[in-house]
């Protein structure tokens, strides 16, 4: 199943202010229309896949027990 997230989500799930999530969402939501998705074109809609975002900031965000896990390996520090 797809997960869906929005702003307070976002914050929640990264600890970005109101206003890193609101140009997190906005991103997203261009890579999306770049992709075909028109929906994502209404001003109104402002959730979002979670996918999306991990795409964009390059890290996996978990929602169970808020932790944030990398996705390329290269970043992580031994």
């Amino acid at each position: 199943m797809i997960q869906i997230v929005d702003k307070i989500e976002l914050m929640i799930l990264t600890g970005y202010t109101d206003a890193q999530a609101n140009k997190l969402i906005r991103k997203a939501k261009q890579k999306l229309l770049q992709d075909g998705f028109e929906w994502y074109g209404n001003k109104k809609v402002g959730r979002v896949p979670l996918k999306t975002i991990e795409d964009i900031l390059g890290v996996e965000l978990s929602a169970k027990h808020d932790i944030i896990n990398p996705v390329l390996e290269d970043t992580v520090n031994e």
